[in-house]
């Protein structure tokens, strides 16, 4: 076989722990490992790689780093009406909102503050209904554009879909597949404590690179298993909110994004900076950093457009309450995020069920 007809399935695992690779309980795994390559990455501080890995640029080139702060904004008599309303009153109406736009993103965000900021996202619906938007981000074409028809994108959240996947993978027509199994990320975040859970889902996924694999062989295909991040228990929860609300000044004089591992200020007066600052750098099991001090970590932002100062979590630890934080979404990713059943396509009462749909692929 010739490079030009070199064929590559990558499958992206986020969350899948290299201290749970063990014989033990990914034996498969453990046993390609020896078998074939494998590097240790050091990951960026940032929840979305998949831009970085599909154009091969960093989040202060492509964007894609969860929000920005582009300057105040006038508000519509209609905004002035809504922002009367409480907080938890206009976030549980914008979760009701998402179930008719999914490109309302993050709707945990009271909308008085998200107006503040722009999005920079891939959010699951768009990445599972409009996965051509990964064809090019923040000017850079990637691989999926680059190579057209002989490329093919996936993303799931289900198991089920994961396993419908190795029944159709490879494909001998495409050059380059490019898999993300999240199903495993966001059991994990729910069931991570739930030692039975976790070793079933960690059984199911090492049968299912075992069967990749497998077929990969027989179709020539390289199969790449990349995974970009583990996942530690929270031993920790930081009160970053109460601490804003106990610092006493107004909220119109800084903005703020809080997601679970990090929270990003944007001080809009010297009051809110010499006040708020203090007190972040005396949280306990966190850091503070100034937006030049993510260079170190490959986030090399020339201004402040995408955060002033980072808050980073030490690991165990994370924000609570945050800007994900809400409890309509939180039962919507709850349900989602059940226990696997022993196989996807057997139902309870024993009888063959039909397999659901495989995820959407975009080619």
């Amino acid at each position: 076989m010739t490079n030009a007809e070199k064929r590559v399935l990558v499958c992206h695992v986020p969350g899948l722990d290299s201290r749970d690779v063990t014989e033990e309980k990914t034996p498969t795994i453990v046993a390609l490992m020896r078998r074939y390559h494998s590097i240790e990455l050091e990951g960026l501080p940032c929840p979305d790689l998949a831009p970085c890995l599909l154009t091969g640029t960093y989040p202060h080139q492509h964007g894609i780093f969860q929000v920005s702060y582009e300057g105040p904004k006038e508000r519509t008599a209609a905004q002035k009406l809504v922002d009367l309303f409480p907080d938890p009153v206009t976030v549980t109406a914008q979760c009701f909102g998402k179930l008719f736009n999914q490109f309302i993103d993050l709707p945990a965000i009271p909308p008085k503050r998200r107006r503040r900021l722009t999005m920079r996202r891939f959010s699951e619906e768009q990445r599972t209904n409009h996965p051509e938007l990964l064809h090019e981000i923040g000017g850079y074409r990637s691989l999926l554009s680059l190579l057209g028809d002989n490329s093919r994108y996936g993303f799931t959240l289900s198991y089920d879909e994961v396993e419908a996947f190795a029944e159709t993978a490879p494909d001998e027509s495409i050059r380059f597949d490019f898999f993300e199994h999240h199903a495993h990320d966001l059991i994990q975040h729910w069931n991570i404590d739930n030692e039975a859970t976790m070793r079933d889902a960690l059984a199911r996924t090492d049968r299912w690179v075992g069967k990749l694999h497998a077929k990969c062989k027989e179709s020539g295909h390289t199969l790449v298993m990349l995974v970009d991040h583990g996942q530690e228990p929270t031993k920790n929860t930081i009160p970053m909110l109460q601490t804003l609300r106990k610092s006493g000044v107004p909220e119109d004089d800084y903005t703020f994004f809080c997601e679970p591992p990090c929270t990003r200020f944007w001080f809009h007066t010297d009051r809110a900076r010499d006040t708020i600052k203090p007190l972040l750098e005396q949280l306990p099991n966190c850091q503070l950093m100034h937006y030049r001090e993510m260079h170190r970590y490959n986030v090399c932002f020339e201004d402040e457009r995408y955060g002033e100062y980072y808050v980073m979590a030490d690991p165990g630890s994370l924000f609570f309450p945050h800007d994900f934080n809400q409890p309509l979404g939180n039962l919507y990713q709850a349900r989602r995020s059940a226990a696997p059943s022993a196989s996807p396509f057997v139902a309870r009462d024993g009888r063959q069920a039909p397999p659901e749909p495989s995820p959407r692929f975009t080619r």
